[in-house]
């Protein structure tokens, strides 16, 4: 079974899972990133079902610290090649949430990017129909024939907020709006420095956004644009405010992951930058994305997608923003190594700019003595010596 992903949490569906889940044997669950709570995985995981995913929340940290859980390693644009009936991963039933039909047609509002392809190639499909799902543009709509069995629930949508932002989130994203050149196509990440500077894109001259999920901060950057900003995005999580204003915008258009993620249509946009974070940096430029002390807290997701998108892009850049140290400063991000039991979630040859609070490492062209160089420059001062 292949649940939701984003802020599509089809409440009424879970809780009959929750009610019901002792009469299943041998079944497998699989989701990608989810903001909301697991409720649903509180009683009956690894006796009645399990639950893998293949781009965890720090929600899940709990049970991947348990090894109550499993996770599936993979870039988000490969997810429709294995979860697919030739597939490692068949797709017997997927779940999700729509607005109600017109024309004997479904929305998905604001979440596409999957969905597209899941409901094409998985035989039983269900349908949490929810009024309060705004009706999106772009390839957001399915056919009614494809549902096998509709429910209705008029629950409030699922909600993402950003992060606390800091004074040091604010300095870091200063930096990357200042690398970002007019006119460019820009990818955007989750979390409080990607939000930040998605708030303030609008400050630069004819920018559009190419994404594969955008936030609250959406609002602020089409608002404050001064040109015709064009959004291309694979799904939005936010709040109420964020999804009314979608449903009345005519800015924005939803795909499916191979438009969102595809490597060839990415090439082909000018000046395509992508902004993510990382959990930390070694001296050789290798990225973690993923792990904490070794439990998995996040996933690959499509931050490699438009890393190697910005890459072939005509004077594209790809972007890598994190804080210098732990919030509590204990701990600097830019380490000597990455530990033996730690994913190289993007490698050190993808990566072009590393930026935090003391300024930016370009380590495009330079050897691994000059990255390490760089790199010792914005580390934080207390931990200089030591690198």
């Amino acid at each position: 079974v292949i649940l939701p992903h984003g802020s599509i949490e089809p409440g009424a569906f879970y809780d009959a899972f929750r009610a019901e889940h002792d009469r299943f044997r041998d079944l497998h669950l699989y989701s990608g990133l989810q903001f909301g709570a697991y409720d649903y995985l509180e009683r009956g995981l690894g006796e009645h079902f399990t639950y893998t995913t293949w781009q965890a929340s720090a929600k899940l940290r709990p049970l991947f610290a348990e090894h109550k859980v499993d996770f599936l390693p993979l870039r988000f644009r490969d997810v429709p090649r294995v979860v697919a009936p030739d597939g490692a991963v068949g797709p017997d039933v997927v779940v999700i949430q729509a607005a109600p039909p017109e024309n004997g047609r479904l929305n998905l509002g604001i979440s596409v990017s999957l969905y597209q392809h899941l409901t094409r190639v998985a035989p039983l499909v269900i349908a949490e129909i929810n009024p309060n799902m705004p009706r999106t543009r772009g390839h957001s709509e399915i056919p009614v024939e494809r549902v096998t069995f509709a429910i209705e629930s008029e629950r409030p949508l699922g909600e993402y907020r950003s992060p606390r932002r800091s004074e040091r989130d604010a300095k870091i994203a200063d930096h990357v709006l200042g690398m970002i050149p007019d006119n460019a196509w820009v990818q955007i990440g989750v979390g409080a420095i990607p939000d930040l500077v998605l708030g303030r894109l609008h400050e630069i001259r004819g920018v559009h956004l190419h994404s594969g999920m955008l936030t609250d901060s959406l609002v602020d950057f089409v608002e404050g644009s001064r040109h015709d900003a064009q959004v291309v995005t694979g799904e939005v999580c936010g709040t109420e405010k964020l999804y009314d204003w979608l449903g009345r915008t005519q800015a924005v258009e939803l795909h499916p992951t191979d438009v969102t993620h595809g490597y060839e249509k990415i090439a082909r946009l000018p000046r395509f930058v992508s902004v993510n974070s990382a959990v930390e940096v070694d001296l050789h430029g290798q990225i973690n994305g993923e792990t904490i002390g070794g439990v998995q807290m996040s996933g690959a997701g499509g931050s490699l997608d438009f890393v190697d998108g910005a890459h072939a892009s005509e004077g594209g850049m790809a972007i890598l923003a994190l804080p210098s140290t732990t919030e509590n400063g204990r701990v600097s991000k830019i380490v000597r190594r990455l530990c033996a039991e730690t994913p190289a979630t993007i490698p050190r040859f993808s990566v072009d700019v590393v930026v935090t609070e003391f300024g930016v490492a370009r380590l495009r062209g330079k050897t691994l003595r000059q990255r390490a160089e760089a790199l010792r420059e914005i580390a934080h001062p207390d931990f200089r010596d030591g690198l």
